[in-house]
């Protein structure tokens, strides 16, 4: 299969969208240990603001810094050795999550980059992507790796929970289901829905675990989409609800709305992209997505929309690169300047800076 670290960026996504045919797009569980970081190389691909800088989000740590206070960093990590075989490498994948935590917070040290983003007192809800009609999911070692270096920043186990929609749908995807044992904590939402919201119109019932937590990771898996062209972080909330069918129609701005709500947009201190594999054809029937790419890299931002911008374009250009259409992602910029508008962040080159590292 293709890699994206060898990917190269030959047209940018606006022009192939402007060149490409209209058409439709066709159709594990392991431990974790630290490892000495290896000295990344990294390139970076700078901007300049276009807008005067605001206050910081009340309530988040000031290292968090995003478009309009600062460009809207994005680290693509690539992992040399991620792979083994059809196993993930857990001490490859700690260097990249090394890599790419002192590359966003522009910290020395990764501990202490954690530590400036979490703190010990508080409570942390990690999302993943579990979906039972699908095949491909966020990949447990790269969610172990997290939560090991969380607590080795010292943050205790038990307050941090690995979630998704269903326990069930958590245990297909490889992960352990702990309600209250001793360590990391991972269960589903399940029928438990008792917050009520409103996004563009519509009456939804968000997660006690967000509206639980104090701190909130996003890990979503890199997807095509019938509806929105991409399935990303920002998409990865549909799952934080109790009828996610509902947000299908009109899907950008509910996305955006949903994003926007102030239990995920204040309590979100990172994203992390898993593109360790990903779906670029969607399918019709079950299974409706499953790995069809396979990867070295993952992103990391504090900017959903920049966050999911990038992914666009590797996503794009990984269809490109087959020859296959990309009518569908006509929706993902809709989707993206939607979230935008709504102020959870920025989908503008001038106003993302991109940097690339390799492990």
């Amino acid at each position: 299969m293709a890699n994206i670290g060898n990917l190269k960026r030959s047209l940018s996504r606006k022009q192939f969208l402007q060149l490409s045919a209209v058409g439709t797009a066709a159709g594990l569980l392991t431990g974790c240990q630290a490892a000495p970081a290896a000295a990344p190389t990294e390139t970076v691909i700078p901007a300049t603001p276009t807008a005067e800088p605001t206050a910081a989000a009340a309530g988040l740590p000031e290292i968090i810094r995003k478009y309009p206070d600062a460009l809207s960093r994005v680290v693509k990590t690539k992992g040399a050795g991620v792979w083994e075989g059809d196993a993930l490498s857990p001490a490859v994948l700690r260097r990249m999550l090394d890599a790419s935590i002192t590359k966003l917070t522009g910290k020395s040290d990764a501990r202490e980059a954690w530590a400036a983003l979490f703190s010990a007192d508080d409570k942390v809800a990690i999302k993943v992507n579990a979906f039972r009609n699908s095949l491909i999911w966020t990949h447990v070692p790269l969610v172990t790796a997290v939560t090991d270096s969380l607590q080795e920043a010292g943050m205790p186990a038990e307050q941090i929970v690995i979630f998704d929609a269903y326990t069930t749908e958590l245990t297909t995807a490889g992960f352990t289901e702990n309600r209250d044992g001793a360590g990391v904590r991972c269960y589903g939402s399940d029928y438990d829905y008792p917050d009520n919201f409103e996004v563009a119109g519509t009456k939804i019932q968000l997660s006690p675990i967000i509206t639980g937590c104090t701190a909130l990771i996003n890990m979503p898996v890199l997807k095509s989409h019938i509806i929105t062209g991409i399935t990303f972080a920002m998409k990865n909330h549909f799952g934080s609800t109790q009828t996610p069918e509902l947000l299908h129609n009109p899907a950008w701005d509910k996305m955006a709305g949903l994003n926007a709500l102030a239990p995920i947009k204040e309590r979100t201190r990172l994203i992390i992209g898993d593109m360790l594999e990903a779906n670029l054809h969607y399918s019709g029937s079950y299974p409706y997505w499953k790995p069809d790419y396979r990867g070295d890299s993952i992103l990391m931002s504090f900017d959903p929309v920049a966050h999911d911008t990038v992914g666009l374009d590797v996503l794009t250009e990984l269809l490109a690169a087959e020859g296959s259409s990309v009518s569908l992602l006509d929706s993902a910029q809709r989707c993206l300047d939607s979230g935008a508008t709504s102020g959870i962040g920025t989908n503008l080159p001038e106003n993302i800076e991109v940097v690339e590292a390799s492990v």
